[in-house]
């Protein structure tokens, strides 16, 4: 398990990246004659998609435990 919520938004990242990368793969494999630059955008949309789930994921997470350390110091007054 991540120790941090970065790790965790990185290891997220390179999930969806191995999974979009794959199924854009199979997918330039299953229809024939696609130009390789098909091939390439799929890459490039993989990279950049998974990068910004993780970012994303970071971003929730960190709001989450700021959200709640607030109601926490609510509660305590």
């Amino acid at each position: 398990m991540a120790r941090t919520y970065h790790a965790e938004g990185r290891q997220l990242a390179k999930l969806l990246k191995a999974l979009f990368i794959s199924g854009g793969v199979i997918l330039y494999i299953s229809i024939p004659g696609l130009h390789w630059g098909f091939f390439i955008a799929i890459v490039i949309a993989a990279i950049l998609l998974s990068e910004i789930a993780g970012a994303m994921w970071t971003q929730k997470r960190r709001m989450q435990k700021k959200s709640k350390k607030a109601s926490k110091v609510k509660q305590s007054k």
